[in-house]
């Protein structure tokens, strides 16, 4: 039964938090909408509609690509990043991203970033927005055998932050996300979705600290 914003915070105590990046932390939906649209292009597909478009958007890249071109994982990364490359200043970072995680960053619990996303990709979008410094870790898709809803990323944030799954939370805007932080073993915070917990509110996290 998940909780609502303003229900009692977990009785454990909260020692790391891990936060997806888009739909969260920022808004990347027109970057990759238009990085789609290129690929699309180069391959002298059908165009995808933005409407159509957000009903896939959270995949993988390589699951994504290939609804448009069945082609390998190396070649559908190569061309995301291509083209990403060039669209990555469409990125919007939310207005309360940054005092969040400023504040987290003054407090006892650590931080990492677990995302979909590859490390190129990724790091133009933190080198952007001068956000990467406030993560005490960082996994993406790159980094695990399988992406989320998978509990890798999780998993093995949990182990670089040397805490435990039972006093992590996950936050994210997904059904993918709160799977993942479910099969971790996490706690989960749902950004205007269903986990364990939810949340209206990015600056609402900070509740959940001892």
């Amino acid at each position: 039964m998940w909780k609502k914003e303003e229900d009692t915070v977990p009785k454990k105590e909260v020692k790391a938090i891990l936060f997806d990046l888009d739909g969260v932390l920022v808004d990347s939906i027109d970057a990759w909408y238009y990085t789609y649209d290129d690929i699309i292009r180069y391959f002298k597909a059908k165009p995808m509609p933005k409407k159509e478009f957000k009903n896939i958007f959270g995949n993988t890249i390589e699951a994504n690509v290939r609804r448009i071109v069945k082609i390998t994982t190396k070649e559908a990364n190569r061309l995301a990043i291509k083209y990403f490359s060039k669209n990555y200043k469409y990125v919007k970072i939310f207005p309360q991203t940054k005092s969040v995680l400023k504040k987290l960053s003054n407090s006892k619990a650590k931080i990492a970033l677990i995302t979909n996303t590859p490390n190129k990709i990724l790091n133009l979008v933190l080198k952007h927005h001068k956000i990467k410094k406030y993560f005490n870790a960082i996994v993406t898709i790159d980094d695990v055998k399988k992406g989320k809803p998978a509990p890798d990323m999780a998993l093995k944030a949990c182990r670089l932050l040397r805490v435990k799954p039972e006093n992590t939370i996950l936050v994210g805007d997904t059904k993918n996300d709160m799977l993942a932080g479910k099969r971790a073993g996490c706690i989960t915070v749902g950004y205007k979705t269903k986990g364990d917990y939810r949340i209206d509110n990015l600056e609402s996290i900070t509740r959940f600290l001892n």
